[in-house]
């Protein structure tokens, strides 16, 4: 299957991204440390959500400069 290269990085990212929150609900649900102040769906707080997005941003990037060299 062919994907566009500019669509790459960002279905990357999105993995990425899916993949954290989902490691995150399982260690929340795992350690009983849920609360439903402030959070969406009783998981999820503004700040896993940002941090999600900065570790999806840092791997996108460290993973596009890597394949760059690897040419």
């Amino acid at each position: 299957m062919i994907i566009h290269p500019k669509l790459q990085p960002i279905l990357y990212s999105l993995g990425v991204f899916v993949i954290f929150t989902t490691v995150m609900i399982i260690l929340k649900l795992l350690t009983h440390r849920t609360s439903y102040t402030n959070e969406y769906f009783g998981l999820f707080t503004n700040n896993d959500l940002l941090m999600g997005a900065a570790i999806a941003i840092i791997l996108t990037f460290s993973h596009e400069r890597k394949k760059k060299l690897n040419k």
